[in-house]
């Protein structure tokens, strides 16, 4: 197949879980042999030596992007920031094509005249416009990412400052129903998606984050715990979470015990002892293969945890908070260890009997190795599902893990 993808976030630098996903589902169209286009809308910075290199010149476009300006813009700002001193729904939300320049549409139809892509596939609900420049028999894909609508209300529940894009309920569903498939990183918000779009033409798949399936790294002896995370504020308060009331009770059974953080969270967190910043690491790999555990200590957030999943294909023993499971809880106690957000002693105390416990290591590492083999023909399978053919049912479900990898490719 011919295969745009239409995104306003960069595949590089790939230092950031969307960023992560977003390459993993290009590199798998692209191992698939399918013809595959990008089209960037600049709303990050971004390398385009690299993405060229990564797509081909011919094969990457530069969209045009400018914010919305004028009195109508300021007056909206103000009204909004009025409105959030009262915590009012309203004063968080934006128009779901906010954040859609006009100019774009214009651009996608003449690639489309010139390229006839057999689907598009459009990052992000609030990108959705950009299917009106597109006809049948073009599919249309949306890849969710996250659940927008009212999205503000996770960051507010967790005392944090509401970030990026939120909409309401109502406009989310109008951009789901501008594609033909809705693509859910996560079972849960399927089964959501799938409810809020009864009696729609579009239809549901889960189809969640692509991890790198190459060789693990191997066991580390350093008695330490690696966190991975970009400078998402949720992410900062998992660490900052961690550093405050759970490190310092691991280093009192093992104070040579230190926490790892690598990637752009380490610019984020104050010098702390026992806290060793990585910073950017080009190789997950060598952020895995640093430290004996992994730790995920999110104690709020909305989509999937990538950087959990990541850390179950290095076959790294994991100890988890219960939000830093979301969207993968059926795997809890095979694939890693969980404990309540609220329980930094069980934390501590979960960490320090796997620092004991070769064994019980080895158990973990080896159940998220299996876990993340079998989560990545799940997804692929829902996936390729979605690029064969047009749906006849309201909803597909994952294909199950005994599908061979080889026959979804075909």
């Amino acid at each position: 197949m011919k295969i745009l993808m239409v995104s306003p976030v960069p595949t590089d630098p790939s230092d950031a879980g969307n960023r992560a996903r977003i390459v993993s589902v290009a590199q798998t169209l692209m191992q698939a042999e399918h013809e595959l286009h990008f089209a960037y809308v600049p709303l990050e910075s971004y390398d385009l030596p690299a993405m060229a290199n990564r797509f081909g010149a011919d094969r990457l476009h530069l969209l045009q992007w400018a914010p919305r300006s004028g009195l109508g813009s300021l007056l909206a700002r103000i009204a909004r920031k009025l409105g959030r001193m009262a915590k009012i729904d309203a004063a968080y939300t934006l128009g779901l094509d906010d954040w859609y320049d006009p100019r774009t549409s214009a651009k996608l139809s003449q690639l489309q005249a010139k390229h006839r892509f057999d689907a598009v596939l459009v990052e992000y609900v609030f990108m959705s416009k950009a299917f009106e420049a597109f006809e049948a028999p073009c599919l249309k894909v949306l890849d969710t990412h996250d659940c927008f609508g009212l999205r503000h209300r996770h960051y507010l529940e967790a005392g944090l400052k509401p970030q990026w894009f939120s909409t309401t309920m109502a406009a989310e569903e109008l951009g789901f129903r501008r594609a033909d498939f809705v693509l859910a990183i996560q079972a849960s918000e399927a089964q959501k998606f799938t409810g809020r779009l009864s009696g729609t033409d579009t239809h549901v798949l889960q189809v969640g984050h692509l991890v790198d399936l190459a060789a693990p790294p191997p066991p580390s002896t350093r008695e330490a715990a690696v966190f991975v995370g970009s400078s998402n504020p949720l992410n900062v308060a998992g660490a900052r979470y961690f550093i405050e009331q759970v490190l310092p009770l691991v280093r009192e059974a093992k104070p040579g015990f230190e926490l790892l953080l690598a990637g752009s969270i380490s610019g984020q967190i104050d010098a702390t002892p026992g806290v060793v910043k990585l910073g950017f690491v080009p190789k997950l790999q060598d952020a895995f293969a640093s430290a004996m555990v992994a730790i995920n200590p999110m104690t709020a957030g909305t989509g999937l945890n990538i950087k959990l999943l990541d850390a179950m294909a290095a076959a790294m023993p994991i100890v988890t908070t219960r939000s830093g499971a979301r969207g993968v809880e059926k795997l809890c106690g095979s694939a890693f260890t969980v404990v309540n957000d609220d329980d930094p002693a069980h934390f501590a105390q979960q960490i320090v009997s796997l620092i004991d416990d070769v064994q019980a290591r080895q158990l973990l590492a080896a159940g998220a190795r299996t876990a993340a083999v079998d989560w990545n023909i799940e997804q692929l399978g829902a996936l390729f599902i979605a690029l064969k053919e047009k749906p006849k049912i309201a909803a597909i479900s994952p294909l199950p893990c005994s599908t061979n990898i080889l026959d979804i490719l075909k």
